[in-house]
């Protein structure tokens, strides 16, 4: 299970241009997705403790609190018997503040 243990930076003023928000924590596959109030966004794996998301200016216009949160996708298991595999994973939540 993806979790998450701090974002950087955790706030951005309202209006402010794109950014690259950082996710520290544990548990992160090389497919994991940074989700921005629920929305998947452009997600660079970095290591298992650490994922990239580009941010856009657009989800930055107007102030709010957003749910920031990391999803590991479903593996289909493959094997020699066709089982297996691991159902999709979402980490707990943390919020970023436009202010």
């Amino acid at each position: 299970m993806p979790a998450i243990t701090a974002l950087a930076p955790d706030n951005a003023g309202s209006g402010s241009a794109g950014l690259t928000l950082t996710v520290n924590g544990s548990n992160f596959s090389a497919k994991s997705v940074v989700n921005w109030n629920g929305a998947a966004q452009a997600t660079t794996w970095v290591s298992a403790n650490q994922v990239t998301a580009a941010i856009a200016a657009t989800d930055l216009a107007t102030p709010a609190t957003v749910p920031i949160t990391v999803t590991n996708p479903a593996v289909t298991g493959t094997g020699i018997y066709g089982s297996g595999g691991t159902t999709a994973e979402t980490s707990n939540s943390m919020d970023f503040t436009v202010n």
